[in-house]
């Protein structure tokens, strides 16, 4: 449901003057919105009564405490909205703020789903003069993809790519590989995915695997000689994805899991990774060196993020956007408040 609130003001209630407010202009809707929207977010890990959603956004700054470094009043940003790290731990100092142990999260608060947005201007970033704001709202997933493939696999020049799962981060997975030189990059989804796969195509995938019609693992072989893929991404969000991903990648690979989110999946350990040798990773979030990579490469003017945006619907039909984004047929949906 919608909910207003009151504007927030700098040095007022739990603003501080470290914060800036940040007028929304879009929001873009992503899988643990769509989680939580269907009743489907484990209780476990998010134990409260009410969230605030919306984190993938861009907009600009209204107002800029006197303590905000770095960010001025009409800057146009992006930022890291989904958790606040601590920046002192261990894992923060040593690149990896997205697992900070002591963060908490803005979208326990409000949301991005609404017209402003006070953040600490630690977690905001400027986005390039040319790229819009419709651009800009991709910058998580991109900087997910990029966590996935540069930070986590390290790919290299040469080695072939498999991502399972042809969503808005699959897609935005398919442009980093191909810029990082990667070959071939395969792109696999199911029947329902049938558009989503042409996407994939004009975005440059070197092949398309429908797996509900073709057998992945002939195809595979077909494509790799026999060999298997040198890294495989599962952001499909599926055991059975998890599972297809270990038997396709080849004797000592890389397996990143950047989808399955906390459900329990089943595998064959022995027999799947012992066997193989495979290097199987694990890909939670962004941290903000991913960010900082996204937003050089958004400069660069190589991304073509376009087509991954379906749809843009005023907040008032939020319902409607959520449907929209459930569905096989959109990709990725923008709310403008």
């Amino acid at each position: 449901m919608l909910e207003e609130i009151p504007e927030p003001v700098i040095g007022k209630t739990v603003y501080s003057p470290e914060d800036v407010i940040v007028e929304v202009k879009l929001c873009g809707i992503c899988g643990t919105e769509l989680n939580i929207w269907r009743d489907g977010f484990p209780k476990s890990i998010l134990n409260v009564k009410q969230v605030g959603l919306g984190h993938e956004l861009s907009g600009v700054v209204i107002e800029a405490g006197e303590k905000a470094s770095g960010i001025n009043k009409g800057d146009r940003v992006v930022a890291e909205v989904s958790i606040d790290s601590c920046g002192i731990c261990p894992l923060c100092l040593s690149g990896r703020n997205n697992l900070c142990k002591f963060a908490s999260s803005f979208m326990l608060y409000q949301g991005a789903f609404s017209k402003y947005l006070p953040l600490p201007a630690k977690n905001v970033h400027k986005i390039p003069d040319k790229t819009s704001f419709e651009e800009a709202a991709l910058c998580q997933p991109l900087a997910i993809a990029i966590n996935a493939l540069e930070l986590r696999a390290k790919v290299k020049t040469g080695e072939s790519v498999a991502i399972l799962g042809p969503g808005p981060i699959g897609l935005c997975l398919l442009q980093i590989a191909k810029l990082s030189g990667a070959w071939p990059v395969v792109v696999t989804g199911l029947k329902a995915d049938e558009k989503r796969l042409e996407i994939a195509k004009t975005l440059g995938a070197d092949f398309t695997i429908n797996v509900d019609e073709e057998d992945l693992f002939q195809r595979t072989k077909d494509i790799t000689n026999f060999e298997g893929f040198d890294v495989v991404v599962e952001i499909a969000g599926s055991g059975k994805a998890v599972n297809q991903a270990l038997d396709i990648v080849k004797t000592c690979g890389r397996v990143v899991l950047a989808g399955a989110g906390y459900h329990a999946v089943e595998i064959d350990a022995s027999k799947k990774i012992m066997v193989k040798q495979i290097d199987l990773l694990g890909c939670r979030g962004d941290p903000t060196i991913a960010w900082i990579k996204t937003l050089r490469l958004l400069e660069t003017g190589k991304l073509n993020l376009k087509p991954i945006i379906s749809d843009i619907l005023p907040l008032s039909e939020w319902e409607e956007g959520f449907r929209l984004a459930n569905s096989r047929n959109s990709l990725k949906v923008l709310l403008q408040p």
